[in-house]
């Protein structure tokens, strides 16, 4: 239960279609009312309280099986410096100055390819991308698309660089997580040596 609660609230931190912002709600109410700085702060809190208090938030309830367990968890679940902390003209720009490639299905279409991010509109809800070979689209930075039948940028950006947690990590020099790794004397990371917002340890 304990690995499936925290697994939870991990994805949840990461979702940009509104259960993020839930998420974020959830968490400070947490830290506030128990007068908490961090998750870790609030272990030792929720070690005190009943099952059925703790319950009463899904933040509290994962901080009281891990005290129950005899573990702490250290994590900062929003982070300035993880990608989905970032603000989609943060993302943008990021993807702009380091002209990173992200791999998109072609519209209506069951073939892959590569685009990169050219231009930041709408006060960065929206991106302009251009595949290889010249030819532009627009695309949505985060949410769901449903009209145009491209990922949003978000998306594209996951899908490419599955192991990418952290904005620093995509702009460090020499290093890039995903499919084009090799293009331009990149280093590849693969799972194992990801850096993961997440860690645990025995009390």
């Amino acid at each position: 239960m304990c690995p499936a609660e925290w697994g939870h609230l991990t994805r949840c931190s990461q979702l940009d279609d509104g259960t993020r912002q839930l998420a974020e709600v959830t968490y400070k109410d947490a830290l506030q009312k128990h007068g908490c700085l961090d998750t870790e702060d609030l272990q030792y809190e929720a070690e005190f309280l009943t099952w059925d208090q703790a319950s009463q938030n899904t933040f509290v309830f994962a901080c009281h099986l891990t005290s129950t367990l005899g573990i702490r968890v250290s994590w900062n679940p929003f982070h300035p410096d993880w990608i989905a902390s970032a603000t989609n003209i943060c993302i943008a720009q990021v993807m702009i100055n380091t002209q990173y490639l992200v791999h998109t299905v072609v519209q209506h279409k069951d073939k892959w390819r590569r685009a990169q991010t050219m231009e930041v509109l709408a006060e960065g809800k929206q991106v302009t991308m251009r595949f290889v070979g010249g030819e532009t689209f627009m695309m949505k930075t985060e949410g769901q698309d449903t009209t145009t039948g491209y990922p949003t940028l978000r998306e594209a950006i996951q899908q490419t660089f599955p192991t990418l947690v952290r904005i620093s990590q995509h702009t460090e020099p020499g290093h890039i997580f995903g499919k084009d790794c090799q293009e331009n004397g990149r280093k590849k990371i693969g799972w194992a040596q990801a850096v993961y917002p997440l860690r645990a340890r025995l009390q």
